[in-house]
C-alpha cells in the first residue's frame, strides 16, 4: 500500500520536475554557447535536444510549452537578441514535431525544418531593416567590425604588420563574397545542427526512430534526381552576364546560393558511397576516421565528395539501379 502511494506521489512530480530540468538544460546550453565563444560551435546545436527529448516523453504540446517558457526566460536574462536567437531553435524544435508521424523522408524532414528556418530568419531581418539594401548594409558594417576586431587581436598577438595590412585591403572582397553566400551558408548550418539533432534522438529513442523520418538505409541514399536540373540552372545563372536581363546581379546571387545548397546534398550522396565502400570493403574503424577527417578539414577532398556525389547520378557506383531491376527488364 505505502509503496503505490509512493509511485503515485513520483510519477505526480516527476512530470513538473523534468519540465524544469529541461528548461535549466537548455537555457544554460543557449547561453554557454553564446559566452564560450570556441564551445559555442559544439554547444549551441545541442540547446534543442532538451525540449525534444523532453517531447517524446511527454507530449508535443509540453515541449512546445517549454521552449515558449525557455523563450521568456532568456529574453529576461540575456535580452531581446538572445531571446529572439533562441526563438529561432525553438521554431526548429516545432517544425521538427510537426513532420514527425507524417512518413517524410530524411532529405524532406532536414530540408523543410530547414528552409523554414532561413524564411523566417530573412523575413525577420526584413523586418528589422526594412529592405534588402539596407539588410546587405548592416552585415556589411557587422563584420567589418568583427573582422576590424580579429586582425586588432591578430596583430597584438605578434602577426606581421604587412600580413594585417595585406587582409585590410582585402576585406571588402571577402565581405561582399560572404554577404552574397549568408542565405547559403545559413541554410547549411541549419541543415548540420538539424542533422546533430536528428542523429541524437534517434540514439536516444530507436523505438521512435521510424516516425522521425523515412530512409532504408543511409549508405545507399540518394539525391532525388530531379535535383540536377537546379544544379545545372543554377551553374548557367552564374555565367549569366550583368545587363542581359533586369537585375542580372541578383539572379547571380540566387544561382551561387542555390548552386551551394544543392552541392551541400552532393556532398551528403557521396558520403554515402564512401560509407557504403567502407562497409563492404570492411575498411578498419581506424582507417574510417581518418578518411572522414581528410573529407571534413581538407577542401579538396570535399569538392571530390560533392563530385561523387554528382556523378553517381550516371556512374551508379554502388549498383542500386541495377539491383532494382527486375529480371524482365534486365534481360
Amino acid at each position: 500500500m505505502i509503496g503505490a502511494q509512493l509511485r503515485t506521489m513520483s510519477r505526480r512530480f516527476e512530470h513538473p520536475l523534468a519540465f524544469v530540468l529541461a528548461l535549466a538544460a537548455t537555457s544554460l546550453l543557449f547561453l554557454s554557447g553564446l559566452g564560450i565563444p570556441l564551445a559555442g560551435v559544439l554547444l549551441l546545436p545541442l540547446v534543442p535536444q532538451p525540449a525534444l527529448a523532453y517531447g517524446m516523453r511527454y507530449g508535443k504540446l509540453p515541449a512546445v510549452l517549454l521552449t515558449a517558457a525557455a523563450s521568456g526566460l532568456l529574453l529576461l536574462v540575456g535580452g531581446v537578441e538572445a531571446g529572439l536567437g533562441f526563438m529561432l531553435l525553438a521554431l526548429m524544435v516545432v517544425m521538427l514535431f510537426l513532420s514527425f508521424g507524417r512518413g517524410w523522408s530524411i532529405e524532406a524532414v532536414v530540408s523543410g525544418t530547414a528552409g523554414g528556418m532561413l524564411a523566417v530568419t530573412i523575413g525577420c531581418l526584413l523586418g528589422f531593416t526594412g529592405s534588402f539594401g539596407a539588410l546587405a548594409q548592416a552585415t556589411r558594417s557587422s563584420l567589418q567590425q568583427s573582422l576590424d576586431l580579429s586582425l586588432m587581436i591578430y596583430q597584438k598577438a605578434g602577426l606581421s604588420a604587412e600580413t594585417v595590412e595585406l587582409a585590410r585591403q582585402r576585406a571588402p572582397e571577402v565581405i561582399d563574397m560572404i554577404v552574397h553566400i549568408l542565405p547559403a551558408v545559413a541554410f547549411v548550418s541549419f541543415v548540420a545542427m538539424i542533422l546533430i539533432n536528428l542523429v541524437l534522438l534517434s540514439y536516444r529513442f530507436p523505438q521512435y526512430r521510424p516516425g522521425f523520418y523515412s530512409i532504408k538505409d543511409p549508405k545507399e541514399w540518394q539525391t532525388p534526381e530531379p535535383m540536377i536540373w537546379c544544379f545545372i540552372l543554377a551553374g548557367f545563372g552564374l555565367f549569366l552576364p550583368d545587363g542581359v536581363v533586369p537585375a542580372g546581379w541578383a539572379l547571380q546571387t540566387v544561382a551561387l546560393n542555390v548552386l551551394l545548397v544543392v552541392a551541400l546534398f552532393y556532398f551528403f550522396q557521396g558520403l554515402a558511397i564512401v560509407a557504403y565502400f567502407f562497409h563492404h570493403k570492411r575498411v578498419p574503424l581506424f582507417l574510417r576516421g581518418v578518411g572522414y577527417g581528410l573529407i571534413a578539414l581538407e577542401q579538396l577532398a570535399t569538392l571530390s565528395i560533392v563530385g561523387l556525389g554528382l556523378f553517381d547520378l550516371w556512374g551508379d557506383f554502388r549498383r542500386l539501379k541495377k539491383r532494382d531491376l527486375n529480371p524482365t527488364e534486365a534481360a
